[in-house]
């Protein structure tokens, strides 16, 4: 019976999805990846350092610069990047879509109770092995977080301010951009920051169906009698790609751009 449904899935939606799939590996990803890999390092360190400064002044620019020159001390800053480039990517959508239909969360809870690889299977099935295929996995397990967050931090504003803001005569849009998103929007960052984690993840996950980025260099290294002391420098590449961005985020969220310093 299943068999039958995947053949039927396979024979009418072929054409379709071979068409989406050369779209977006030739159109969006592979141009976003070669431009990723262009990057000098120095460049890439000063756009580094610019944001931190810019979101959290000297010390964030001195801790974000610091997490990112070890992984370009290291040999593999090119898969370093790639991993970026697809974490880039899936959070990117992730966010788009976990704040937009935040309100699924019967949808999250049945979505998280799955083994992570079984993201793999209809995607690997439908698009094959390629860099779309994983991130379309790494989309639908990282948009649970930044979903949840957001129901959480909308739930969370007080009803007595969402009333005043109706009293005083703003309409229901004008209410959620002025009044709601602001005070949601720790609550929303957190989620945007446990969605690079779930990226972060997913990606090193896909590396069992044939990445090229850090995570396939981890799997390489953890299969290998003497690779434990690679395995663990390539494991805290990850690590610092997520610290940075969680401390980005978390100096972000606890100075948002309205609040005054």
């Amino acid at each position: 019976f299943w068999d039958f449904i995947v053949d039927w899935i396979i024979t009418n939606t072929y054409d379709s999805v071979q068409s989406f799939n050369f779209f977006m590996t030739t159109s969006i990803l592979m141009p976003m990846k070669e431009a990723y890999l262009a990057m000098p390092v120095a460049a890439t360190l000063f756009l580094v350092a610019g944001t931190g400064y810019i979101v959290g002044g000297l010390r964030s620019a001195i801790v974000v610069t610091g997490l990112i020159a070890f992984i370009a001390l290291t040999p593999w800053w090119d898969r370093a990047l790639i991993t970026a480039y697809m974490a880039t990517f899936a959070v990117f959508i992730s966010v788009i879509i976990g704040c937009s239909v935040g309100i699924i969360l019967l949808v999250c809870d049945t979505f998280q109770t799955f083994p992570s690889f079984v993201y793999l299977i209809p995607v690997i099935m439908l698009f094959g092995v390629s860099d779309l295929s994983v991130l379309i996995a790494v989309i639908v397990y990282a948009t649970i977080p930044a979903t949840r967050y957001t129901v959480e931090g909308l739930s969370n504003v007080p009803q007595s301010l969402q009333e005043a803001g109706s009293m005083s005569g703003v309409n229901r849009t004008q209410r959620l951009l002025k009044i709601e998103l602001p005070l949601a929007f720790p609550h929303i960052m957190l989620g945007i920051n446990q969605t690079v984690i779930f990226s972060l993840f997913m990606i090193i996950i896909g590396a069992f169906i044939g990445t090229d980025d850090l995570g396939q260099l981890i799997m390489q290294a953890l299969s290998q009698a003497n690779g434990m002391g690679q395995g663990i420098v390539l494991g805290l590449c990850v690590a610092f790609i997520g610290l940075a961005v969680d401390h980005l985020i978390h100096t972000w969220a606890g100075n948002p751009p309205n609040k005054p310093r």
